[in-house]
C-alpha cells in the first residue's frame, strides 16, 4: 500500500496564480464572472464548443450541466473556486448552499467565516487530492431532515500528464436514490451498529462544505467513506 506523503500547507487565498487564471481581474470581485468574461473574450450563447468527445454550443453545456441530478461545483489547483451548475433559483433550497458572487473566488474566502481548526479541515480536503493519497473524500452530513441523505463527493481531477487539477465535487440527497434501488430490488436494509458520521454542515461554504473533512474517512480506489468531510 502506497504511504501518504505529508499534507503540505495550501495556499487557500491564490497568492500565486496558474497558466488559466484570468489576471485583472479579482478573484474576489462579486462580478468575476462578467469582468472575467470580457477579459478573455468568453463564448457564450449558440456558440460551439469542441469537447472530448462531441461538439456542443455553450447553451446546451449549461442545459447538461444544470440538468445533472446533482450540485456540482469545480475549484482548479490554484484553489480558485470557478464554477457552480446555477440550477437553483432558491440558493437556500441547496444542499450545499452558493450564490452567484462566488464564482471567481479564493477558496480562503469562500470559507473566511470558518475558525481556524476547521480551515485546516479544508486544506485537509485539499491535501489528500493534491497528493494523490486518496481520489475521492466523500461524507454523508449528519443531522439532515428524515429523508435526506445529504452526501458530498470531493473527485480530483488530473490534467493529462497525470498532476492535480483540482476538485470537482458533487452535492446530492442521496436517500431517493436508495429509495428506488431497495423498492426496484425488493431488498431492505437492516439494523447495524455503525458508528454515526462526524461533522456537521453550514451555509455558504464552497468547494463546497469541506470543513469538517478532517474527520473524515473518506477513500480513493475501492472503499467508501460516509463521514466528515463537511461545514
Amino acid at each position: 500500500m502506497k504511504k501518504p506523503k505529508p499534507i503540505e500547507p495550501e495556499d487557500l487565498y491564490c497568492t500565486n496564480s496558474i497558466a488559466t487564471t484570468i489576471q485583472g481581474v479579482d478573484p474576489d470581485d462579486p462580478e468575476w464572472v462578467e469582468k472575467a468574461a470580457e477579459l478573455v473574450g468568453a463564448v457564450s450563447g449558440d456558440t460551439y464548443v469542441k469537447l472530448d468527445h462531441g461538439i456542443l454550443t455553450v447553451n446546451q453545456i449549461d442545459m447538461f450541466l444544470k440538468a445533472m441530478p446533482f450540485e456540482l461545483t469545480f475549484a482548479d489547483d490554484n484553489n480558485q473556486f470557478l464554477y457552480f451548475n446555477n440550477a437553483h433559483q432558491d440558493p437556500d433550497t441547496m444542499f450545499g448552499k452558493r450564490v452567484r458572487a462566488q464564482s471567481g473566488n479564493r477558496l480562503g474566502t469562500v470559507h473566511g467565516t470558518l475558525p481556524d481548526s476547521r480551515m485546516k479541515n479544508v486544506e485537509w480536503v485539499v491535501g489528500v487530492l493534491r497528493n494523490g493519497d486518496q481520489e475521492y473524500v466523500r461524507t454523508i452530513v449528519p443531522g439532515t431532515p428524515e429523508g435526506v441523505i445529504n452526501t458530498h463527493n470531493y473527485q480530483a481531477m488530473y490534467y493529462p500528464d497525470g498532476s492535480y487539477a483540482g476538485i470537482n465535487e458533487i452535492i446530492f440527497n442521496f436517500q431517493p436514490w436508495l429509495d428506488w434501488y431497495l423498492n426496484t430490488t425488493g431488498q431492505r436494509l437492516v439494523g447495524g451498529n455503525a458508528a454515526a458520521p462526524a461533522g456537521g454542515h453550514g451555509g455558504a461554504d464552497a468547494t463546497s462544505g469541506a470543513s469538517d473533512a478532517g474527520d473524515a474517512g473518506g477513500h480513493g480506489g475501492g472503499a467508501d467513506a460516509t463521514s466528515g468531510a463537511s461545514n
